[in-house]
């Protein structure tokens, strides 16, 4: 553990995110200092401490999905339960998350005013890491999400808090947790950025004076909820040279009540890796610079290798021939520009105007917490058309609840399949998304098989989901506002 506390304003006027240093006397504060001691009244983002423990390169966490043999319970789902779990999920992720565009579009840009699904139950979400919280540590299970911006936790004291297997958060058993006041600018910074948060203890206007504690009541779309106070704490993270890096005075949200009627909440928490200023990559961004990759390991895939997600330079250090379009947006939202989708590398006949990217219905991001991919219902027909027109086998009867287009090819391998069906691509700015056969299409035990790409329904943005993004290197750089990608087998052992 560090024995001070280390603190770093990083200022909120920026047109994009750059890295900021600390001075010497910054690096070096008394040792009896008070972690919740900030400069009251500022203008600026929450404070983000540096690492201590370094040197270091980057830092690394193990990401595992729900089905993956480390995870999947014993006498789990068939396969195709699982299919029909995942495709109900993602559509109900869908629904919350065009709620929130809608509210953010409708607040003229800036930073969004909700924060992203709550989705938390390892039975209905998709890839988990461990996040070690408090001195000494305490150690939860939370999903990754590149959807969202704060991370949270459940609680103690907790009025109504959801099951989960892990023990709750105990402020009360870490030395250097604090609670936030509506006096700290942390607080004042929080509650004018995301105003349509009920924050009943504290003004939105800068410069109270109020010692309560800073709190947040967050609402989605369907009607489930959360409430508490924001908080901070150190966390532990590992260096990529197997160091224990310690951030003190991370800021995330400390949940002490629940509500949901869908069932969408019943683990230990999220961390969200969104744009926004409160968001993991952003609070530690001056640390190790604001980038991070992934590459998932597909739900089947080596029994004993997860999916690795990676902070700072290492996070490229495997990108040897990365393709990169440009972020389009400052919101949360990893908002990227589509300009067309071709089948086996025929760019298919979709009016330009679908592709705009100047509003809701042609707006497309990665999302790392949706299951599969959504898009603006002319594009998906103009796949499928294309699709029935290239695939040389049958279609066949929908037999799955949520899947619209299927084909049978038994007494083939999926090999045998995936070289008979054509590459999809989607064209981004300056880059080519090839999607390979497992991408595209999920395939059953009789050996028929079926389109995972689904139309989203209009007014909302279309959404690259993880089983797209499964066997691909994913790199978010946001210091350069850019996303790259390149085809790699995940379940291959990462060097970094």
């Amino acid at each position: 553990m560090a024995s001070s506390l280390v603190l770093c304003l990083v200022s909120l006027l920026m047109a994009t995110i750059s890295t900021t240093t600390c001075s010497p006397q910054e690096l070096n504060p008394d040792v009896n200092s008070d972690p919740t001691d900030r400069p009251s009244g500022s203008t600026g983002r929450p404070e983000t401490a540096e690492m201590s423990g370094g040197p270091w390169r980057s830092i690394q966490a193990e990401m595992v999905h729900k089905d993956h043999p480390l995870r999947a319970a014993p006498g789990s789902l068939s396969f195709k339960e699982r299919a029909e779990r995942d495709f109900q999920s993602s559509r109900r992720r869908l629904e919350v998350l065009r709620s929130r565009q809608e509210r953010w579009l409708a607040g003229g840009g800036g930073l969004p005013t909700y924060v992203s699904n709550m989705t938390t139950s390892a039975n209905e979400e998709e890839y988990v890491m461990m996040i070690s919280l408090g001195t000494p540590a305490q150690n939860f299970l939370a999903i990754v999400d590149t959807g969202s911006d704060l991370t949270w936790l459940q609680c103690q004291p907790c009025a109504d808090c959801f099951p989960q297997a892990d023990p709750l958060y105990d402020p009360s058993r870490s030395s250097s947790h604090a609670n936030l006041t509506c006096a700290d600018s942390a607080c004042q910074w929080f509650t004018s950025q995301y105003p349509d948060f009920t924050h009943p203890n504290c003004p939105l206007e800068s410069g109270s004076s109020s010692n309560a504690s800073c709190n947040f009541f967050y609402a989605y779309g369907d009607a489930s909820n959360t409430t508490g106070d924001i908080a901070i704490d150190t966390i532990h993270l590992t260096s990529t040279d197997g160091a224990v890096v310690d951030v003190p005075n991370f800021l995330f949200g400390c949940s002490q009540s629940s509500f949901s009627d869908s069932g969408l909440f019943s683990n230990d928490g999220i961390v969200g890796l969104g744009r926004g200023g409160i968001s993991f990559p952003t609070q530690l961004g001056a640390s190790f610079g604001y980038i991070f990759s992934y590459c998932l390991v597909p739900a089947t895939g080596v029994a004993t290798q997860t999916s690795q997600l990676i902070f700072g330079s290492a996070a490229t250090s495997n990108a040897t021939g990365i393709q990169y379009t440009p972020i389009l947006s400052n919101s949360t939202f990893y908002f990227v520009g589509l300009q067309a989708i071709s089948v086996a590398g025929q760019p298919l006949g979709i009016p330009s105007s679908v592709f705009a990217n100047n509003d809701t219905d042609s707006r497309t991001y990665f999302d790392s917490g949706a299951t599969f991919t959504y898009l603006h219902p002319q594009a998906l027909d103009a796949l499928v058309t294309a699709l029935v027109a290239a695939i040389p086998f049958p279609q066949i009867p929908i037999t799955i609840n949520g899947v619209d287009y299927c084909w049978n090819a038994s007494g083939l391998t999926d090999a045998d399949i995936a070289a008979r069906v054509p590459t999809v691509s989607f064209n981004f700015t300056g880059a080519n998304y090839d999607l390979s056969y497992d991408n595209t299409f999920l395939t059953f035990d009789d050996a028929s098989f079926c389109l995972v790409i689904f139309s989203v329904p209009l007014g909302s943005a279309s959404i690259i989901g993880n089983h797209q993004q499964r066997n691909v290197y994913m790199v978010y750089d946001l210091a350069n506002s850019q996303i790259g990608f390149v085809p790699r087998n995940c379940d291959d052992s990462v060097s970094v």
